[in-house]
């Protein structure tokens, strides 16, 4: 039997990708999965309102944790470690149900080294639980503008042990053989010498399913590998904060309380990204319109916000509103502006 059979501690799989890469959805359809169900959560976004939070918590019965309005990678970290200790305790004490394992989904600003480095600075943290796996979305729609601009997201990349390319739905066949052989080159270019660990499969419409998931984490045998890498992913963290915290972002919270007509919410939107520019990251919440509650998201690179139905609009008393994501810092005269369209 190997070590990893005997190894009695809660399996942790930590979800990475960069800010709109798929990553909730993907993981609400693993939610559902036997293997998974029972998985408690740890879910981590920038701004004080949560939607993936909420779509997550909707999906499963499971204990959930949010990390509101902090990077887990930078300002967040005592809040992670306090959120597995807090998990540990309530289940040995079985004030909530004995998960068997737990996922970490983090913003899509972390990097993941730090993260899992938690895991291995905390003596209670190290005897309970183990990382299984670290599984990075990239969204095939984006992927060539983000990975370009974002060093979060190449970090990302290199730090997992399984790539999931999603939204191959959005892009032609000859597109996304084209980007999974430049992100195969950028792997081998990483690994030097050695065969790269990482794996690599592809989504359509959150159809990778947990069994593919647990399937290729097994094929990368995280375990030995990210003890090997640990110093390297401290030494990269590092690297970039004395570059000035090179991910800086604000959440703001954008409150849309009455009902919008259809037409009046996309204006609203194209007037935010005139102000903002490449600066807006990203754009998530729900409100109310005259046809009934939706869901509004909007990505990095993406020029129109998806906006669908909100079935769940009844089960959540949060504020109606938009989270906006933003990059810092601004100029004045758009500090100014987003504030006047923040209290329009």
């Amino acid at each position: 039997m190997s070590d990893l059979q005997n190894d009695r501690r809660i399996p942790v799989y930590l979800l990475t990708g960069y800010l709109g890469s798929g990553k909730t959805s993907l993981l609400k359809s693993w939610m559902r999965s036997p293997l998974l169900q029972d998985a408690a959560l740890v879910i981590n976004e920038l701004g004080e309102v949560g939607l993936d939070h909420q779509l997550l918590s909707s999906a499963s019965e499971s204990s959930a944790a949010l990390i509101a309005n902090a990077c887990v990678c930078c300002t967040g970290l005592p809040g992670l470690e306090q959120s597995l200790e807090d998990l540990f305790w309530a289940r040995l004490e079985r004030r909530i149900p004995r998960f068997p394992n737990l996922i970490i989904e983090t913003t899509g600003l972390a990097e993941p080294g730090p993260v899992s480095q938690v895991l291995l600075n905390n003596d209670l943290l190290q005897e309970r639980y183990r990382l299984a796996g670290v599984i990075t979305c990239l969204s095939a729609a984006t992927a060539d503008q983000v990975l370009e601009h974002h060093a979060e997201a190449r970090a990302q990349i290199k730090g997992a042990d399984l790539l999931v390319i999603t939204k191959t739905d959005t892009v032609s066949a000859d597109a996304l053989r084209a980007l999974t052989l430049k992100i195969e080159h950028q792997l081998q270019h990483w690994a030097g010498h050695e065969p790269p660990h990482t794996q690599v499969a592809k989504s359509a419409h959150a159809n990778f399913s947990a069994d593919q998931m647990l399937e290729a984490l097994d094929k990368a045998a995280p375990e030995a590998l990210h003890h090997e890498h640990e110093h390297e992913h401290e030494h990269e963290h590092e690297h970039v904060h004395e570059q000035g915290h090179a991910h800086s972002a604000e959440a703001y919270f954008w409150p849309m309380p009455e009902a919008l007509t259809p037409d009046t919410l996309p204006s609203r939107i194209a007037e935010l990204q005139q102000c903002l520019g490449d600066r807006l990251l990203r754009l998530k919440g729900r409100i109310e319109t005259s046809e009934g509650p939706r869901l509004v998201q909007l990505a990095p690179f993406e020029p129109l916000p998806s906006i669908t139905e909100d079935h769940l609009s009844s089960q959540t008393r949060e504020p109606k509103g938009l989270t906006l994501i933003v990059a810092l810092p601004l100029s004045a005269e758009q500090q100014h502006r987003l504030q006047q369209l923040l209290q329009s």
